[in-house]
């Protein structure tokens, strides 16, 4: 796509940074360069990165004596924690794939994650929170037959700190040939749309997206909170590795609640706070938000969904600078980001600029053609940055165009300043009487309502129109009246795009990593007929 001079990005990252070849080798620089710099924090303990290398190779030797080696699996049951990340470095010393499971997932997702990945050793905490996994883990043993050695317990039941115990304590040796397996990290998309699949992250694409935002988000010291779930390439690549890029220091928080992530954020004194919207919201929210020492907070940067123009401004009174990215799995870095900015205007009903270094475009979904600028288009990635395909040969064939593009199903728009807007999913789109009407527009509109605090548009079959939709609104006090809103949608909004239903609920349904949950809206909404 032609990038626009008006691009702010593209001084930013006149050039890229120097990169290394695989992202273990950012501890070996840093471990050299500034040995006694803090580089992970957890509510166990704090390692320097002399501390954190001796650590990583004595956890990669024991791996090693587990049969782990170049191109094999290793599997993580752990919260965010210098468990997580010595065993995700370790793994990757030995030119392994690493695999984060997710503390939420239930017995049987557990079990098809490990059943598909294979891995050739599974490490895990038996107990996180208030969950003891000790009985998951034995069933999922026995039903599929795991050998003795392929799962270790992270912890004897009253100690946390298990990655000391398993890599045992001093020597540094580590004698390792050349390393042929480039997929450092798989991530499981998220499987509301069918059965989870496993995206392969290579080494170039993380350690790339880890120094673009390093560079274009760049603060001193740079001091990061990692409270997102370890199966989530937010937590392992957009905090930890663009923190290990940097040179700075990840405090892992093994639960996210507000009241524990602001306690966080003092404590250690963050300077880069990256979230989604929903977790800021609840912080903000939150009664401590008013008595924090805000000042050291340099950078307040959301991904994953929209942030309210509200919520845009109260982070500009509580951080330094602001920022905005939107990216996905398979694309591992970001497609579009914004510089940090002081002007909370500049960010509003945007996600930034295009990264200057990639092949993206966006289709018209109907004709397959180069979208018209200022309409919708399917956002599409064909470029060395992005994920290498799903680990299962002939898995979503679908999400590929045949001339080699990822088809991401986002649709954006691209204003007059070269800024992208998203708008909606390909996949969301519905048609209502012979139109297509993008739920996302229709979110933006009701967004904008005084009595509308968040919301969330989905489709349901009517004889009529063939489809509408219905709009689950969390309202604001006092809570609005439905044809307040209808008018409202009028105002703005063509008749055809106009909800037929308005819903009032205290909340809405959540997905692990902080995104509305629409397949579970859509179940709540298949019975309903008619008008509101």
């Amino acid at each position: 796509m032609n990038q626009q001079s008006a691009n702010p990005l593209i001084d930013k990252i006149a050039s890229p940074p120097p990169l290394l070849s695989r992202i273990e080798d950012y501890l070996e620089h840093w471990a050299a360069l500034t040995p006694d710099a803090e580089a992970i924090v957890d509510s166990h303990g704090r390692l320097s990165y002399a501390q954190l290398r001796v650590a990583v190779l004595g956890a990669a030797r024991a791996m090693r004596a587990y049969g782990v080696k170049d191109g094999a699996c290793v599997a993580v049951l752990a919260p965010p924690s210098i468990d997580a990340f010595v065993s995700f470095l370790a793994a990757n010393t030995l030119g392994a794939t690493w695999l984060g499971l997710n503390p939420k997932y239930t017995r049987a997702e557990l079990e098809h994650v490990i059943q598909d990945a294979q891995p050739v050793l599974t490490l895990a905490r038996s107990r996180i929170a208030e969950r003891d996994y000790l009985g998951d883990l034995q069933a999922i043993r026995d039903s599929l037959a795991l050998r003795e050695g392929m799962l270790v317990l992270l912890d004897d039941r009253d100690d946390a700190r298990g990655i000391e115990k398993f890599g045992g304590r001093g020597g540094t040796d580590l004698v390792q040939g050349a390393l042929h397996n480039e997929v450092a990290l798989f991530v499981y998309t998220s499987g509301t749309t069918g059965r989870p699949k496993a995206a392969r992250l290579s080494h170039r694409a993380l350690v790339r997206a880890a120094a673009i935002r390093a560079e274009v988000w760049k603060v001193t010291p740079f001091r990061s909170i990692n409270n997102l779930p370890i199966n989530h390439v937010g937590s392992v690549g957009d905090i930890a590795c663009s923190t290990l890029v940097a040179g700075g220091c990840q405090v892992c928080l093994e639960r996210f609640t507000p009241a524990a992530t602001l306690e966080c954020l003092q404590r250690e004194r963050v300077s880069f706070w990256y979230q989604v919207p929903t977790m800021f919201q609840m912080c903000l929210d939150a009664a401590s938000s008013m008595d924090i020492d805000w000042s050291h907070l340099q950078a307040a940067i959301w991904s994953g969904g929209r942030a309210s123009h509200s919520l845009i401004e109260r982070l500009a009174n509580v951080s330094d600078f602001l920022a905005v990215d939107y990216s996905m799995t398979e694309s591992v870095g970001a497609i579009t980001l914004s510089p940090l900015t002081k002007d909370a205007d500049t960010l509003d009903d945007n996600v930034g600029w295009p990264e200057p270094g990639r092949e993206l475009r966006l289709v018209d979904v109907d004709t397959l053609l180069p979208a018209a600028r200022g309409a919708a288009g399917e956002v599409q990635i064909r470029d060395p940055w992005m994920f290498d395909g799903y680990r299962a040969t002939g898995q979503a064939v679908d999400a590929f165009t045949t001339d080699g593009w990822f088809r991401t199903g986002d649709l954006a728009i691209q204003g007059e300043n070269g800024a992208w807007r998203i708008v909606g999913r390909s996949k969301e789109m519905f048609k209502s009487g012979g139109y297509n009407v993008y739920p996302r527009e229709i979110e933006l509109v009701l967004e904008a309502h005084p009595g509308v605090a968040s919301v969330a548009v989905v489709e349901t079959s009517d004889p009529l129109y063939g489809e509408i939709g219905i709009a689950f609104v969390v309202p604001n006090q006092p809570v609005p009246a439905p044809t307040m809103l209808d008018s409202h949608c009028r105002d703005h909004l063509a008749n055809y795009k106009i909800p037929k239903r308005f819903i009032m609920v205290d909340e809405l349904p959540m997905l692990p990593i902080g995104k509305v949950d629409k397949v579970a809206l859509r179940r709540q909404v298949a019975g309903l007929r008619g008008p509101r």
